[in-house]
């Protein structure tokens, strides 16, 4: 992931948000709609109750071709059916969890300024998560940045940037067209009626944008 390319939706397994329905299922349904990437999000849950659900999903997204990252806690992503790890900006540092992780893992870091972004791949860093978006229920203290901040991130970055934070399918277009490389969603598709419906939706419509931007020769 050495520099920008499309990853499109970036799914967050919030456990916090899917309640007590099985991670597995819905996970299962989500990539039946075609979602390729995920992150597994645990704030509460012992490393032990993380790592059991880890080793759940981890060979469901191995047989579809998936990515799965965990947030958070770098040494369980070390299975190998963990891909990576998302690092808060004050998470630990991107160095020591490529120390614990090893070379050939995925490892994203949060960004809010693009002075963050270009400090985030400068330590290793293969994606940024840039945001939040606008404010957001799953993290009450979320610096809000709008689309304006997003873009200055991706003009800075020269890596991947996955834009999150409140992000509704009415957003799609404005936060590609600021350079975002994904789009990560948690409640828009995890609390939806019908989640594989909604994850569907903002697939068709970043494939959607593509398309526009390719007959516009953009």
């Amino acid at each position: 992931m050495s520099r920008p390319f499309r990853i499109g939706l970036y799914l967050l397994l919030d456990r916090r948000l899917i309640g007590g329905r099985g991670c597995a299922a819905l996970l299962r349904s989500l990539l039946g709609a075609g979602a390729r990437w995920f992150q597994y999000r645990d704030k509460t849950g012992t490393d032990g109750e993380a790592a059991a659900e880890l080793a759940r999903l981890g060979p469901i997204c191995r047989e579809a071709g998936a990515r799965l990252i965990v947030n958070d806690r770098p040494r369980l992503a070390v299975p190998p059916y963990v891909d990576g790890v998302h690092l808060g900006a004050s998470d630990t540092p991107i160095a020591e969890a490529r120390r614990i992780i090893g070379p050939g893992k995925i490892i994203g870091r949060s960004a809010r300024t693009a002075a963050e972004a270009v400090r985030a791949r400068e330590e290793g860093a293969d994606y940024v998560g840039a945001g939040a978006l606008r404010p957001t229920g799953t993290k009450g203290d979320a610096a809000v940045i709008g689309v304006d901040g997003v873009r200055g991130i991706c003009r800075a970055a020269a890596i991947p940037v996955i834009a999150i934070g409140g992000i509704t399918l009415a957003d799609v277009g404005a936060v590609l067209d600021a350079g975002a490389s994904g789009i990560a969603v948690a409640s828009a598709v995890i609390l939806a009626p019908d989640p594989e419906g909604a994850a569907r939706g903002f697939i068709a419509a970043i494939a959607r944008f593509d398309e526009e931007r390719r007959l516009g020769g953009g």
